[in-house]
């Protein structure tokens, strides 16, 4: 099970802005269900980026973020940093450490409290579940953009929060790596009971892999639910400008057909 105490997420009347310029306003989402895969879509610039920051608590922002019984807002960072796990989308830098020396050393800092035998445990874990095995003595230094990738959602995934905040933690990776990461954390939120919110372009990965979707646009949230429920053409125009289709794949996924762009 995850390290800490989580619950249900609930985000009431959240606002989040760049100084004078707001971003998103009086959002309400929730709650979010532990063992929960989320998918925040929408287009360029719509606030995707933003929305997990202010989760994380790396953006000012009003209203209430709530992880079950606590307030996010109100705690310091050393705690929060036990309850929510974010992935930026800057890679991690490739520095001389190896693989496992820089998953090693970002675990002990968050978590000092754990004996060696239990980081190390931990993190032969994490590498095991994503295929990492064979970089684990790799100089970052030595690896490529994706393979860094890697290495960061593994810092991320070693620590077990309840809440996991990803921002596009597929964006440098080959089909083959998008297809293993989200099988990968969809698992991992299954099997610690936490609830993983990702910010994916991809509109066809997030309903292939899942459980609801939230699509953000015009400052606030254009809807939220299910896939199969949230996709439809209308959706479409107004989230995307474009005319599609949303139709069944042989496995019986939604899988969303791009017709044409809309004019602007």
């Amino acid at each position: 099970m995850s390290d800490a105490a989580g619950g249900p997420l609930r985000l009431e009347d959240v606002s989040v802005g760049y100084g004078r310029t707001p971003v998103l306003s009086h959002l309400d989402i929730g709650p979010v269900a532990p063992g929960s895969l989320v998918a925040v879509v929408g287009s360029n610039a719509v606030g995707k980026s933003t929305l997990l920051k202010a989760i994380a608590g790396l953006r000012p922002a009003t209203g209430g973020i709530r992880l079950g019984d606590t307030d996010l807002a109100r705690l310091p960072l050393a705690k929060r940093v036990r309850l929510v796990g974010y992935l930026s989308q800057s890679l991690p830098q490739p520095t001389s450490l190896v693989a496992y020396e820089a998953v090693t050393s970002a675990f002990r800092a968050v978590r000092g409290d754990l004996s060696a035998d239990e980081v190390e445990r931990r993190v032969e874990e994490v590498f095991a579940a994503l295929g990492l095995r064979g970089l684990a003595l790799r100089r970052l230094s030595e690896m490529s953009g994706g393979q860094r990738q890697m290495v960061g959602l593994a810092q991320v995934l070693v620590r077990k929060p309840p809440l996991l905040l990803l921002d596009e933690p597929t964006s440098a990776l080959d089909l083959r790596w998008q297809l293993n990461v989200l099988e990968t954390v969809r698992g991992i939120t299954r099997g610690e009971n936490a609830i993983c919110l990702i910010a994916i372009h991809d509109v066809n990965l997030a309903l292939r892999f899942c459980d609801a979707v939230i699509v953000l646009g015009g400052g606030g949230v254009l809807a939220a639910g299910a896939p199969e429920d949230v996709m439809t053409p209308d959706l479409l125009r107004r989230a995307y400008g474009i005319e599609g289709r949303v139709e069944r794949c042989s496995r019986g996924f939604p899988i969303v057909l791009s017709d044409r762009a809309l004019s602007v």
